[in-house]
């Protein structure tokens, strides 16, 4: 972005608002896209109103984007001209009143409690290999956490007395989770484990908890590899990734009666809409055991 309204704002969303780092990516490319259709028109962006915004927005329907790509155009609009007023660079918010209906909420896909038992314990035998993937996957299924988030994690964010971790996720937001008993042995069962790898290698300076045997940290790759290989083992048919994990781990809290708000701090989730897909997908669940057990149905 060229101008320096652009570039305050950008450094406004990444140090004080704190988004993600995909996040202030997207809206720099949207706000590039909407310099682009002003320069066309021959128009500043400041001199902006509803009428033009209403343009560029059909404009963009025009080029075939989905309505889920046009609502985050819409957003990073919004945020851009709320902050041109809080600088006093702007006497209103042209955004305000634009909407882009979203026709339909994808929901998330999840594993049954019985298939992630399943997943979960599938790593077999006592080799080094198979006591870290069964750590990766109970801490995994007991945390919720993002893929990212896991393979990140340290040493130094467990607290094994406590039976917590501390997790750093988007925006840098950290957060305090709890971990049942069983995930908890098999991650000091693994503790040493890695040790052990940190001492046949040779390495003092890391801190990331989850390493090959080679002593070099657990991708995101190896971790989609690995769910994969494991689901095939425990005999799930139908297709499994990694953040199915997370969206089995919400699901089920709820299902099981865990309070919404509750849902969205383990979570990380800045908003509870975020949080209330799954309110969604229990629904569908509920509609879908109703059809098959009701005497009228």
């Amino acid at each position: 972005m060229s101008n320096s309204d652009s570039t305050d704002f950008e450094a406004f969303i990444t140090a004080e608002k704190g988004l993600s780092a995909n996040t202030c990516i997207a809206y720099h490319q949207d706000l590039e896209q909407f310099f682009t259709f002003c320069t066309v028109h021959q128009k500043s962006h400041r001199e902006a109103d509803l009428r033009f915004l209403r343009s560029y927005l059909g404009h963009l329907k025009k080029q075939g984007h989905s309505s889920r790509t046009l609502a985050r155009k819409v957003s990073a609009l919004k945020q851009f001209f709320a902050f041109l007023m809080r600088e006093d660079r702007s006497t209103g918010n042209p955004a305000e009143l634009l909407t882009v209906l979203v026709k339909e909420k994808r929901l998330p896909k999840h594993l049954t409690e019985a298939e992630m038992v399943s997943l979960v314990t599938a790593p077999k035998g006592q080799t080094e290999g198979a006591i870290r993937d069964r750590a990766i996957l109970e801490l995994w299924y007991a945390t919720g956490c993002r893929v990212t988030e896991l393979v990140t994690l340290e040493l130094s964010q467990f607290d094994f007395e406590q039976r917590v971790i501390k997790v750093k996720g988007k925006g840098n937001r950290e957060r305090l989770i709890p971990v049942h008993e069983e995930a908890i042995k098999w991650c000091l069962r693994y503790r040493d484990v890695r040790h052990e790898w940190m001492r046949r290698w040779g390495l003092v300076d890391t801190d990331v908890f989850f390493l090959t045997s080679r002593g070099t940290v657990f991708t995101r790759q190896a971790l989609w590899k690995m769910v994969r290989s494991y689901a095939k083992e425990a005999g799930i048919e139908r297709p499994v990734w990694p953040h199915m994990i997370r969206h089995s781990f919400a699901t089920q809290l709820l299902a099981h009666g865990a309070d919404l708000r509750a849902v969205q701090e383990l979570l990380g989730h800045r908003s509870i809409t975020t949080t209330e897909v799954y309110t969604h997908l229990n629904i569908e669940n509920l509609k879908s055991m109703q059809a098959k057990f009701h005497p009228r149905s």
